[in-house]
């Protein structure tokens, strides 16, 4: 528990505390994975689960908060399938900083996300928010999910 405590704590450091120094700082890259996140959203909402892991590499991870990490595609879609498909919220987020490394193959954004309710005399009451982390990884000229978490705010 400690271990996977401080590898969550150095992921969130890493991706918080980039520098000019180790950034590629063409912004152009950054504006790209900033869209690469959105388009991960809106692919997500339109397609469900199937949209949700086409960004999503084989050897990615998801980081659950306080459990342990799931690791590969058939892992992640079986832990995030009932989330996704839930027809009675919807998960929705925004990035709000996007960082590429020197050499432009990996990047992270870190953003807000909030859970609404679709629930009929409900309908849009936030039912929870928080910060996410999201490291990529760029095959081939697309942004792909390498790591993936995030943490309710109180």
């Amino acid at each position: 528990m400690i271990r996977r405590l401080h590898f969550l704590l150095a992921l969130i450091a890493l991706a918080s505390a980039c520098t000019a120094a180790i950034r590629n700082t063409s912004g152009a890259a950054e504006a790209a994975l900033m869209q690469s996140d959105r388009d991960f959203a809106v692919e997500t909402h339109a397609r469900g689960i199937d949209g949700w892991m086409s960004f999503f590499a084989p050897d990615a991870i998801r980081i659950r908060y306080r459990d342990n990490m799931v690791r590969g595609l058939d892992a992640i879609r079986r832990f995030d399938l009932p989330g996704i498909s839930d027809t009675t919220s919807t998960l929705n987020w925004e990035p709000t900083d996007a960082y590429v490394f020197r050499g432009g193959g990996i990047g992270s954004t870190t953003g807000r996300y909030w859970v609404v309710s679709r629930k009929p005399g409900d309908a849009g009451k936030q039912l929870g928010h928080g910060r996410y982390v999201t490291m990529w990884r760029n095959d081939g000229g697309r942004w792909l999910v390498i790591v993936d978490t995030g943490y309710p705010e109180p």
